[in-house]
């Protein structure tokens, strides 16, 4: 004997069923966030056990020591990503709508802070720059921070904040350090040829002519906007704003559909229990 369906139940189960595509690319996405997350935050923690071992802590400021700043995104990422596998896989409306509006939240203030940023780029130049002073006092302080120092002047072919003369906040390139054969100097990574490691010292008492054959003169603020304001590297910089911004929008616009496909289903399912009980009275 065939079991029969009424009408309502057939129409409801055609219409109000969870997209399984929707479920499970949604799943996928934060999966792979999630295993991005996680190694974030592995690389963040490793490089602050081995400071913390080493007796190497930071005397930056929280937010601007990278061990951190690798622990903070990673953790973002890590917990927001769990929120929306376990909400997927589990059909949790809960826990869609908290990831949903989260990732809603923070694509707002990404908006609202480059508008803050282009509205106001010179006042926010200036406190960069105010700011970045002290990772040259500290360049010698912090394992990481000195790589990323390093690494930047090498890359982006700049020295300092503002040019050569910031370092003379550093202690060991100071002028008035007698005892430190860098006095006067600048680290290595300032030069043009920095194959010997010795190149920048004194050569802050050179003339203006032999220092720049010898140094990049350009600080590194502006030499890293030039940088990413060049013709291919804005297209790059545009493109990878714009896949991460898509990808938010993706992944809420998924949370949402699944969040009203369950919805829907809950509903009918209701008006089906209440056609039920209705009949059996």
């Amino acid at each position: 004997m065939v079991a029969s369906h009424s009408p309502l139940q057939r129409q409801g189960s055609r219409d109000s069923e969870v997209s399984l595509v929707v479920k499970y690319l949604l799943f996928a996405l934060n999966l792979l966030f999630w295993i991005v997350g996680g190694l974030t935050l592995g690389v963040g923690i490793y490089a602050k056990t081995e400071k913390n071992l080493g007796n190497l802590g930071s005397k930056l400021p929280w937010f601007m020591d990278p061990a951190n700043l690798f622990i903070i995104m990673g953790s973002v990422v890590f917990v927001l990503a769990f929120l929306g596998c376990i909400g997927s896989l589990r059909e949790n409306i809960a826990i869609l709508k908290t990831f949903e509006y989260t990732i809603d939240i923070l694509l707002l203030l990404e908006v609202i802070a480059v508008i803050y940023v282009y509205a106001d780029r010179n006042r926010v130049k200036r406190n960069i720059e105010s700011m970045l002073k002290n990772t040259v006092i500290n360049y010698r302080d912090d394992v990481d921070l000195q790589s990323i120092i390093d690494w930047t002047q090498e890359n982006v072919k700049c020295c300092g904040i503002q040019g050569p003369e910031d370092w003379e906040l550093n202690i060991y390139f100071n002028h008035s350090t007698k005892a430190s054969p860098e006095a006067g100097g600048v680290p290595f990574s300032c030069c043009k040829n920095n194959m010997n490691t010795q190149c920048g010292y004194k050569v802050r008492s050179l003339s203006t002519s032999e220092r720049q054959a010898v140094i990049y003169t350009d600080g590194c603020v502006d030499s890293v906007i030039n940088y990413f304001l060049n013709e291919d590297n804005l297209v790059l910089l545009i493109c990878v704003a714009g896949a991460m911004v898509l990808l938010q929008l993706i992944t809420t616009g998924l949370a949402h559909n699944l969040v009203n496909g369950i919805q829907r289903q809950k509903a009918q399912w209701n008006r089906y229990q209440s056609a039920l009980d209705t009949g059996m009275q």
